[in-house]
């Protein structure tokens, strides 16, 4: 009789446990169905956009560049001295035999007198000996001189006339050296920089100024393919802006013509070379570009913040960046008929400042999601527009 309560008793305990482990699946699929048609339910208030065609130039952007000139040389002393007088400071724009500075040796001076009276000496002993030469060949005629002594006469003419020519070129070298007192441009330019100032002492070799030619200014980047495929045709017309105008480290410490002004200053800018070729399927490409800077706003310098833009506007099919989710395959949140999101992959173009081309995967008037991050928004999620933009 006992082990008929006990095999009842299991019995019975296995059923309450079959029952509440059933039940308990039943609550929670119940739940989560719940929860869903209440999340299908709700709406989410968003901002919207129109797909649609837009006039768009291509922009890209450079988060730092080093701008230099290739056009840009030291100015050196060829002799040692005192700098006497230095007429030009940074900034000034110099033309090429335009007198820079002076300095005084001098000792040079007396070098100068003493080559000139070694010329005069080595002269009287050049005439001296051509009159020998020339009374000997006449006695010899006579058999008056010996033929040793024609010779001698001769011989000595010759040293005479190597030891004149030697005096007259170190007295050229000391007029040459004092003329290299007065220190000329050889290009023409813009001064960058004056290294020394009246009464330094200086040595040849020494530089007095740096100049350089700042109208055309350069800057090179790495460049992926595809970013550059943004400013086709790379022989168009294109802009540089500086909008944070604020350089890391100044090359020079001229203000030119005015030195770096803060704010956006725009320049015109052309693509100087690209390497390797388009043609040669690669990454990344070497880009140079040149910048027309006549009007001389911008020196060499490290520049932060440079974007690069075209001159002439596209029209092509686009979106607000801020509706573009996801980096290595970006999609965007297109809102159906019914006011759901529907996550739609796309393949993007150009950019500018605010819209991106859409090459395919949307179609125009079709409306989609401007949020710029989607870690509220899901598929299917009913959304409620606030907003149009």
């Amino acid at each position: 009789m006992k082990k008929q309560y006990v095999y009842v008793f299991f019995a019975s305990a296995i059923i309450l446990i079959g029952l509440l482990v059933g039940y308990g699946i039943y609550v929670n699929t119940s739940s989560s169905a719940h929860v869903a048609k209440m999340a299908a339910s709700q709406y989410v208030r968003v901002r919207n956009a129109r797909v649609s065609f837009r006039d768009i130039a291509p922009v890209v952007y450079f988060p730092v560049v080093n701008i230099y000139s290739p056009n840009m040389l030291d100015v050196h002393f060829e002799t040692d001295g005192t700098i006497e007088q230095v007429y030009v400071k940074p900034g000034d724009r110099v033309r090429a035999g335009q007198l820079l500075g002076e300095i005084a040796n001098s000792g040079l001076a007396a070098e100068v007198l003493q080559a000139e009276g070694k010329v005069r000496s080595v002269e009287a002993n050049v005439v001296k000996w051509t009159n020998t030469l020339r009374r000997y060949q006449m006695l010899a005629v006579q058999n008056a001189v010996s033929q040793q002594q024609l010779d001698e006469a001769d011989t000595s003419l010759r040293a005479a006339a190597g030891e004149l020519a030697s005096a007259q070129a170190y007295h050229g070298e000391m007029v040459a050296r004092l003329g290299r007192q007065h220190i000329t441009a050889p290009c023409d330019g813009d001064v960058l920089q004056v290294y020394h100032t009246p009464g330094a002492v200086v040595r040849s070799g020494e530089s007095l100024v740096l100049i350089g030619e700042l109208a055309s200014l350069y800057f090179r980047n790495n460049v992926a393919s595809d970013v550059l495929e943004q400013l086709q045709p790379l022989t168009g017309n294109f802009k540089m802006a500086i909008k944070r105008n604020k350089v890391v480290e100044k090359v020079y410490a001229s203000l030119i013509k005015g030195g770096n002004p803060g704010g956006e200053n725009d320049f015109e800018l052309a693509i100087a070379q690209v390497s390797p070729p388009l043609e040669t399927p690669v990454q990344y490409r070497t880009v140079e570009y040149k910048i027309n800077n006549s009007s001389g706003l911008i020196e060499p310098g490290t520049y932060y913040q440079v974007k690069i833009y075209t001159a002439g506007k596209q029209r092509v099919l686009s979106v607000p960046k801020g509706s573009l989710m996801g980096d290595a395959e970006p999609y965007v949140l297109v809102i159906d008929p019914d006011s759901r999101l529907e996550r739609r992959t796309v393949k993007t173009g150009i950019r500018d400042d605010e819209f991106v081309e859409i090459q395919s995967g949307l179609t125009e008037n079709e409306t989609v999601v401007v949020a710029g991050k989607d870690t509220e928004f899901m598929p299917g999620m009913k959304v409620q527009v606030i907003q149009a933009l």
